[in-house]
């Protein structure tokens, strides 16, 4: 009967009864001797601060080093998530200011393993390292060392009011949320030969913000040296970033909506002394228009990705980017419709929707969705990567089409953010639904863990028993297409359909593609 109370337990919670954490190796650290936990022959340490609290006089500054301690620091529960006011699917875990703490998952502390640095999404605004589905088990099993961090968010991540320079004059200031990552990397870059990582051999990879993280941080100056390789999950691309002077502006409108609107000491000391609920209580009330994200502020970003990736600035590492059959499920999310993707086309939506009903009719509806998909993300995916493979570096673009055996009668395509379950594996998934896998979805599970690391280990996801994945360019565009009918690198993938969005891209910017 125990045994029988244990099985349903443990499948409520998604494990096997060999899952059950243990104690892990004896670690230590410059800061201090770790112990963490040990389950399914992967050693787990949780909860390391990679940074100083970001409280008080340190809110809204660059992060500060963080501090050590004495005895053994136990690092067997995740830490507090950065304050935010929506979770996206998973349960709300616990939140506070003092966030800035990083995980690591490793199959063997004596090892120099290649390092993955996951960069989660939730649109700058929501999510955290402590998401079940990031679970580091089954990529750790690869043969690789996995990271996940948080990292600051919304107003507290992303602020740009003018009392802040006056503060820190030496210090960028800003874009907290990416010097956050930059913080890090460069933990990582001391620390993780301690957990059998090789600090030169880092792959940072993320997902929908976080994959537009990856893309900040190769156009990141500051960020340059501390990875070697970079995975862009629809991660944009060739979408514009707020300007200094827009992000200044808005933060100026928010201090005079806190009795704060002056620029020096006085209006800083109100600033910090908010409570984070009504720093959230504003943000939750900003229009769906106003986006808080990262910046062009002269020091962490020069320049929006898109044109530094053009002109050859960017970190020189093999590169990977893609996205999913339907992107659209995140208009809701962004409070947009198919009518404000077809509106500004004008008189060209009939020339437009003849290039797009190649396969059929299509409603507006429909149409405005694969516009959307397609503008803002396998665009990017494909454009950023050409200007990689120009500058003589591998990449790699994939299109993630393939939907679980048992939601096909019921999910039209993959959403967005759908290909994490494949990368990080089930641990983390809805233990009903990840019950339903069949042998063919953890066939492309395996298959799409095996490429991801492959990557981090040589900057070529190709392997044994694998369909062959080519190197991608702009003469000669190459996707791989993990569909229901299987994995195939295919020609030329919607490249009529993409060149629309770079078109408006060029013009905006001025810019050109590579030829």
């Amino acid at each position: 009967m125990r045994r029988v109370v244990v099985g349903i337990v443990c499948a409520i919670l998604g494990l096997t009864a060999s899952a059950f954490a243990q104690p892990s190796v004896p670690l230590s650290i410059a800061q201090g001797a770790l112990a963490g936990t040990q389950e399914d022959g992967i050693d787990i340490f949780k909860n390391i601060p990679f940074a100083a609290p970001p409280v008080g006089s340190l809110r809204w500054r660059a992060p500060q080093p963080a501090a050590g301690w004495q005895g053994v620091r136990a690092a067997d529960t995740f830490g507090d998530i950065c304050p935010q006011t929506r979770y996206g699917s998973y349960t709300p875990l616990s939140q506070s200011e003092d966030c800035l703490s990083l995980n690591v998952w490793t199959p063997d502390v004596h090892a120099k393993l290649p390092v993955m640095v996951w960069i989660y999404g939730g649109a700058f605004v929501t999510g955290g390292s402590a998401n079940p589905i990031y679970n580091g088990i089954d990529l750790a099993k690869h043969g690789v060392v996995v990271v996940t961090f948080n990292y600051r968010l919304g107003w507290l991540g992303f602020f740009d009011h003018p009392a802040l320079a006056e503060d820190a004059p030496n210090e960028a200031h800003g874009n907290y949320g990416l010097m956050d990552q930059i913080a890090a990397l460069e933990w990582v870059k001391k620390n993780i030969a301690a957990f059998g990582g090789d600090p030169a051999n880092v792959t940072i990879f993320g997902e929908s913000a976080g994959g537009m993280s990856v893309n900040d941080l190769m156009a990141s100056t500051p960020a340059r040296g501390l990875f070697n390789k970079a995975i862009s999950e629809s991660g944009l691309g060739l979408t514009a970033t707020p300007t200094a002077q827009a992000a200044t502006d808005a933060a100026k409108k928010f201090g005079a909506r806190h009795d704060a609107p002056g620029d020096g000491a006085v209006g800083l000391a109100k600033l910090r002394a908010l409570s984070v609920a009504e720093i959230l209580a504003d943000q939750a009330k900003l229009p769906s228009a106003q986006i808080v994200s990262p910046m062009i502020d002269g020091q962490i970003l020069m320049e929006e990705p898109g044109v530094v990736f053009a002109q050859g600035r960017m970190a020189h590492v093999p590169y990977l980017a893609g996205s999913n059959s339907n992107e659209s499920t995140l208009m809701i999310y962004l409070h947009m419709s198919s009518e404000d993707m077809l509106r500004p086309l004008g008189d060209q939506v009939e020339a437009v929707r003849k290039i797009y009903e190649t396969s059929g009719p299509l409603t507006d509806d429909e149409l405005g969705r694969q516009i959307f998909g397609d503008a803002l993300f396998a665009s990017g995916a494909q454009a950023l990567s050409d200007f990689i493979a120009k500058d003589g570096e591998p990449a790699y673009v994939y299109q993630f089409a393939y939907v679980a055996e048992a939601l096909r009668a019921t999910v039209p395509g993959v959403g967005h953010g759908g290909e994490i379950p494949y990368v990080f594996g089930l641990r983390g998934v809805n233990p009903a639904l990840a019950s339903r896998a069949t042998a063919a979805d953890r066939a492309v599970i395996a298959q799409t863990q095996a490429y991801w690391t492959n990557f981090a280990k040589t900057g070529d996801p190709n392997g044994p028993g694998l369909p062959p994945w080519t190197t991608t360019s702009a003469s000669m565009p190459k996707t791989l297409l993990v569909s229901d009918d299987g994995t195939k690198t295919v020609d030329g993938f919607r490249k009529n359909r993409l060149m629309l969005s770079y078109a408006v891209w060029m013009k905006r910017t001025g810019q050109k593609l590579p030829n």
